[in-house]
Order: structure tokens, then sequence, then C-alpha cells
């Protein structure tokens, strides 16, 4: 009987432990559930890199995007003037032939002191883009004349960019006479730009603090 009794004890304890330590291992089993790194946590911080680089690129092609369209002033004096028959390549010439439909395309040349002469074309804008809504390239043409004649100085506003490989030239949107001391600052193309910055600035502190968090859960 008392070893009938042993036994039982024995089994018991046994028993007991085992149960114990099954629990032990299923908490040990759940607190690394709980504070191991999810898969989904592990795949967004690879894309960390990457995406800080696409964020890189959209700002730096935005930002050639407005500097190309938004509006700057130059202070120049105008040399010259002319009209040239143009197509989609640019001036008909002996080396760009026309190939399409031609079209009649001002031309206004100016000079700074100590710089050399910078070309600029004259074309209406009318209703399309950029918005400038521009009908008026044959007045801005004869005042061009008129201050080249009269070798005033003048303060020209435009857009574009000069290429000289793709014969590109910034369009003239208006000129005016001015002094030498004047400012060519540009209140409309600083705001824009303001602007771009402000919202690429909460654009990168946002996806830093996302990337941040995440590995502050890992």
């Amino acid at each position: 009987m008392q070893q009938w009794l042993c036994l039982c004890f024995k089994r018991h304890f046994l028993a007991c432990g085992a149960i114990r330590g099954w629990a032990a291992l299923s908490n040990i089993g759940m607190v690394e559930a709980r504070y191991s790194p999810s898969r989904e946590h592990t795949m967004s911080l690879r894309f960390k890199k990457p995406a800080f680089i696409a964020l890189g690129l959209i700002a730096l092609i935005s930002a050639a995007w407005l500097d190309y369209y938004l509006p700057e002033h130059t202070i120049a004096t105008i040399t010259g003037v002319e009209v040239k028959r143009t197509d989609k390549d640019g001036p008909i010439s002996q080396k760009n032939p026309a190939d399409g439909p031609t079209t009649d395309v001002y031309y206004i040349y100016t000079e700074r002191p100590g710089e050399k002469i910078r070309v600029f074309r004259n074309e209406d804008t009318e209703w399309g883009w950029p918005f400038y809504f521009k009908f008026n390239a044959a007045d801005v043409q004869a005042k061009a004349k008129s201050m080249e004649f009269e070798k005033r100085l003048a303060i020209i506003t435009s857009y574009g960019w000069r290429v000289n490989m793709f014969s590109m030239f910034p369009n003239v949107t208006k000129i005016e006479s001015t002094e030498p001391d004047a400012s060519t600052w540009s209140f409309f193309r600083w705001f824009w730009f303001g602007l771009w910055a402000l919202v690429m600035g909460k654009a990168a502190i946002a996806t830093w603090r996302y990337f941040d968090r995440l590995e502050d859960e890992l």
C-alpha cells in the first residue's frame, strides 16, 4: 500500500512539473512572438533607401520643371530683332531644312555688359500651356525694335532655357524700360519655389518619421 501511494505521488509531481514546464515554454514563445519583428516591418524597412532616392528624384525633376516654366527677369540692352521661319525643330536653315508645318517666330537679341549676346524667342502662348495667356507677340516685338534704336536698357520677363543643342530659346512674355540698378527678383517665381520647398520638406520629414517608427517597433 505504501509503495502504491509513493508511486502515485511520484506520478503526480512529474505531471505537475511537466505542466509547469509546458506553461513556461508557452509564455516564452508568446513573449518572443510579441517582441519579434514582423515580416511586414522587415520588408518595409528594405524600402527605406529606395524611398529617399525616389523622393530625391521627384524633388530634382519638380525643381527643374518649376525653373523652366516660372518667369525670370533679365536686365540687358536689346541689340537686334528678327523674324525667322521655323518648324518643330527650330529655325529653318541649311542644317535644319523644313520637314513639316512652318511658322514665323520673332527673335530678340540682347547683350549684357561683359557677357555674350543672349537670344530670346517671342511667341504667343494664347490659351495653351504654359498659361501666360500671351496674345501680343507683335506688340512686344515692336517695343523691342523701338528700344533697339533708342539703346534703352530693358528688363525682360521670360520663361524657359537656352539650350544650343536643341535650338531652345527662352520665350519673352514682357519687355519694359528699366534702370541699371533695378532688381531682377521675381515674387511669383520664388513664391512657388518656397511652396515647393515646404512640400518637399514635409514629405521628407514624414518619410523619415515613418521608417523611424518602424525601427522603434522592432
